[in-house]
């Protein structure tokens, strides 16, 4: 018996059921107010739930650095971020995630998002040196470093990427529009010149291996396919009960295994259109990079910004590691599509050296929709 073990055992009587049970909001709470009563801080101490990991592993798919995001409880997770880019980081959660703002939680003057699940994700300032230090909002990291230099004046902005530049004419400021995705719009930072906007670039992260969190686009597929499974099963994958109402896992019929996720691959290619470059005039252009400060250098007028990838055209993603691939992986918040859930991610996440990673298996775009 390990040290915690005793002291969960000395201090048991404390709780309504006699022991602390991790699933239990009250209990983790009352646990971290006795362990720091004791002298132990619970600021990196992980308390966590499946449901919990997942919101996690979502926040990383998304872009957020690892170290930033503190699991405070089995119902409850920290995300932490430059004070001042408070507001605009849970603006995006809402954006790209679907998950809800409650302006009234209580523990944060600024509310909370919500995931799916009903953790609340409280995003806190973290004190940082040196300026756009990693970590710091990758937008707002470019708006000012493009800002520093504009300030109002004509300059020429320059992207030079790891495969091709791009440029851009007479830009006189940078504006972050990443919460306006009405219609489709996939645009993170607009450049003007004057009031008029001469280039939309969509920024990732990059880490990032997210393209969108589909389930407005693919909930229709993901239900008529998610029933199919269940009455007529393909040779290799089907939906099984769990114990959970309305909750279904995936497996294996031949071998009956469990299986991790589904892989539908060969999207069509208006929807690629849509999912990476969306609806934005002038077009989307997308950058595959983390801004850093040394990326920015201005001389005669231009100013030239190291980037990673940069994506204009379809032809530059197809038969790429980006390459989108539509990815339906258990949540059991989904009763709806019966514990799936479709995010579109960069072929890289499920595949290496051309072999599928862990229990996956693939079905093709028009299987899952016959």
């Amino acid at each position: 018996m390990d040290a915690l073990d005793l002291f969960l055992k000395k201090v048991g009587y404390k709780f309504p059921k006699g022991y602390c049970d991790i699933n239990d909001a009250q209990d983790v709470a009352l646990l971290q107010v006795l362990l720091e009563q004791h002298g132990v801080l619970t600021y990196n101490i992980m308390l966590i739930n499946e449901a919990a990991s997942d919101i996690k592993n979502e926040l990383i798919d998304a872009g957020y650095a690892a170290e930033d995001i503190i699991i405070k409880s089995s119902k409850q997770i920290r995300l932490l971020t430059k004070g001042n880019e408070r507001k605009s980081t849970m603006d995006k959660l809402v954006a790209d995630l679907d998950y809800t703002y409650n302006p009234n939680f209580k523990g944060s003057s600024l509310g909370a998002i919500i995931a799916d699940d009903g953790t609340a994700i409280i995003v806190k300032p973290k004190e940082r040196q040196g300026g756009l230090a990693a970590g710091l909002d990758n937008e707002q990291a470019l708006v000012d470093g493009i800002n520093q230099y504009a300030d109002g004046e004509p300059i020429k902005v320059v992207f030079k990427g790891t495969n091709k530049t791009i440029s851009f004419d007479k830009v006189t400021k940078a504006k972050s529009v990443g919460t306006d995705t009405a219609g489709g719009k996939k645009s993170d930072v607009a450049l003007y010149s004057g009031d008029k906007i001469v280039g939309n670039l969509s920024l990732k992260k990059a880490n990032a291996s997210m393209w969108e969190s589909a389930d407005k686009r693919y909930k229709q597929l993901v239900g008529k396919l998610s029933q199919k499974l269940i009455d007529n099963p393909f040779p290799n994958v089907g939906l099984r009960k769990t114990e959970k109402e309305g909750i279904y896992r995936l497996f294996n019929p031949k071998t009956n295994t469990d299986l991790s996720g589904i892989i539908i691959t060969d999207l069509p290619n208006n929807e690629n259109e849509s999912i990476i470059f969306g609806t934005d005039d002038p077009k989307v252009q997308v950058i595959k990079h983390t801004f850093q400060p040394s990326d920015f250098s201005f001389e005669n007028g231009i100013l030239t910004i190291q980037s990673g990838t940069i994506f204009t055209d379809l032809s530059d993603v197809e038969g790429t590691e980006y390459e989108p691939i539509l990815v339906l992986r258990h949540d059991v918040t989904r009763t709806a599509s019966k514990g799936l859930r479709p995010i579109v991610y960069n072929k890289n996440y499920a595949y290496k050296e051309g072999n599928l990673k862990g229990s996956q298996v693939e079905l093709t775009y028009d299987q899952a929709v016959a």
